[in-house]
């Protein structure tokens, strides 16, 4: 199966085209949804994971055998980050969710 990296984005404006459907890992810092990704594409390294809550801190795209994307999005709960990056990612995740133009399943 084709796995590739598509980009890693900081906000809504600089993701990819909605031209593929798309499941995103959706939860709290340090909950695994990097190592399920890993997990479920059979790969260990491909979506980073740590120790430490709250590393992802972009939406991460990967395209799957050309046919959907798996998105890693930023923890929210335990991550170390500014109340204005907490803020941001609360802005943004609410929107992304419920965009009209993307196909988006959140798990």
């Amino acid at each position: 199966m084709e796995i590739e990296f598509v980009t890693s984005s900081p906000d809504l404006r600089s993701l990819p085209p909605a031209d593929l459907p798309e499941v995103a890992f959706l939860g709290r810092s340090n909950c695994g949804k990097s190592s399920l990704i890993n997990h479920f594409l059979d790969r260990r390294e491909l979506a980073r994971t740590s120790g430490k809550p709250g590393k992802t801190r972009l939406w991460n795209y990967f395209r799957v055998a050309g046919r959907f994307y798996l998105v890693d999005l930023p923890g929210y709960g335990y991550a170390k980050v500014s109340k204005s990056q907490r803020a941001t990612w609360r802005e943004y995740l609410p929107r992304y969710l419920a965009s009209e133009d993307r196909a988006i399943a959140a798990i």
